[in-house]
């Protein structure tokens, strides 16, 4: 899964994204290894124009 920063008070790091094999659900946390709170906002089915293979994106909100 790819999660990509959607809202956070660091504008540098919107739009940014990691990918990982995390379980989540929607309102759930996510904290990483540098202290970073993420709460999972929507997920999201995406398909690549290129290979139309199916991705699923995560979308993150940083909590302050």
């Amino acid at each position: 899964m790819r999660f990509v920063v959607t809202e956070s008070f660091d504008k540098s790091e919107v739009n940014h994204f990691f990918d990982a094999e995390i379980s989540c659900r929607i309102g759930g946390i996510i904290r990483s290894r540098a202290g970073k709170v993420y709460r999972v906002e929507d997920v999201a089915w995406h398909s690549d124009t290129f290979d139309h293979t199916p991705n699923v994106r995560v979308l993150l909100k940083r909590e302050k």
